[in-house]
């Protein structure tokens, strides 16, 4: 292995490390989650470059060095995933409700008589 590519596997961990500590960081808010699918995306684009650079023995070697740092990382992905999907349902579930509201109050409104009963009369 050449200098420059025990660099480059250095590089490669520090990416996944800065990955990893992004997640361990989130708020668990959605609003944030976005913002760290995007970092995390760019992140990995700067792997594959990296990786491209390395051979299959090499970067098998940074894989099973690095397994836990890496599974640590998927796991809490996933977590991130799973709250932006459940977030996602509520705020389709609010939209749908809305929508509903919505339909009564127009299609009352369009009525040209009340639909409320006078008592007094």
């Amino acid at each position: 292995m050449t200098v420059d590519n025990q660099a480059l596997l250095k590089e490669k961990k520090d990416h996944v490390q800065d990955m990893l500590d992004r997640l361990v960081n989130w708020d668990h808010m959605a609003d944030s989650a976005q913002d760290i699918i995007d970092q995390n995306q760019e992140t990995i684009q700067a792997i594959e470059t990296i990786d491209e650079r390395l051979s299959s023995d090499e970067r098998k070697v940074f894989a099973e060095e690095n397994r836990w740092l890496m599974e640590q990382a998927i796991a809490i992905q996933k977590r991130l995933i799973a709250r932006l999907q459940k977030e996602s349902k509520k705020v389709g579930n609010q939209i749908k409700q809305m929508s509903q509201k919505n339909n009564v109050v127009s299609h009352y409104m369009d009525k040209e008589t009340s639909l409320f009963v006078d008592r007094d009369v």
